[in-house]
């Protein structure tokens, strides 16, 4: 009997360590987790042909943010232009992110942030069905989110690497055969000369004008005319200076 109360004893007081250690395990979870609400309202406030204008309100209702991004994604090919205020706004394909601006980035709990930009859409321009605030879908009610550490990274010991042998590489350099010339000497051809001639001054042999007595007087008869002709214009030219100079002397 002692035996079986000590057993009961012992097993009361291990149930009741099982269960306040489960409770505190669930309050330090509670504890480390954090709650990321929100809730969008978007609007088309115009709309024309291939352009819209919007006004989206996002609502914070879990803990205060200290900075934001809120995400979507078009479902009829609708693009953002250039016109866009309270956010830094980009697109890539359908899936559209918006930062916050600088002076809009600390939202408290329950508080909300006005943004809203101008569109452009081609067949149709549906609202986008969903919503996300940093990551966490938008569904109107806080979700807890909880934090797990990972485990250390396993260390592993360095390993020591050998350096690579020294590779010793022999190069020969051929020298070229030396260069042979030739050089090639040509005498010129023998001058042959024929015996008992001569070379003449002149390549064209010229003739041989013999002169008889008759052609002697002749030439000396010939060469008279130019010699009388020369004194008779001596004796005019004279005469006429004489003249001129008498002329003259009158004047």
């Amino acid at each position: 009997m002692h035996f079986a109360r000590i057993v009961r004893a012992a097993l009361v007081v291990a149930t009741t360590l099982v269960a306040a250690g489960l409770g505190t395990s669930t309050g330090s979870a509670d504890a480390a987790g954090a709650t990321v609400a929100c809730e969008v309202d978007y609007t088309i406030t115009a709309q024309w042909q291939g352009g819209f204008g919007t006004n989206i309100t996002m609502a914070n209702l879990g803990r205060p943010l200290s900075g934001w991004v809120l995400e979507w994604s078009f479902t009829a090919g609708q693009r953002i232009t250039a016109e866009s205020w309270n956010g830094m706004f980009s697109q890539s394909g359908s899936t559209v992110r918006v930062h916050n601006a600088s002076y809009n980035g600390t939202v408290a709990t329950g508080a909300s942030v006005t943004l809203g930009f101008n569109g452009t859409w081609s067949t149709a321009n549906p609202a986008p069905k969903s919503f996300k605030l940093n990551g966490v879908l938008c569904t109107g009610s806080p979700t807890t989110t909880t934090t797990t550490t990972a485990p250390p990274p396993h260390v592993i010991a360095p390993t020591t690497t050998q350096p690579p042998a020294e590779i010793t590489t022999t190069t020969t350099t051929v020298a070229p055969p030396p260069q042979t010339t030739t050089t090639t000497t040509t005498e010129p051809p023998a001058q042959t000369t024929a015996p008992d001639t001569f070379d003449w001054p002149t390549t064209k042999l010229k003739a041989v004008v013999a002169l008889t007595a008759e052609d002697e007087s002749l030439d000396t008869g010939t060469a008279l005319v130019p010699l009388i002709i020369g004194l008779l214009m001596l004796t005019g030219g004279v005469i006429l200076l004489l003249e001129i100079r008498r002329r003259v002397r009158r004047t």
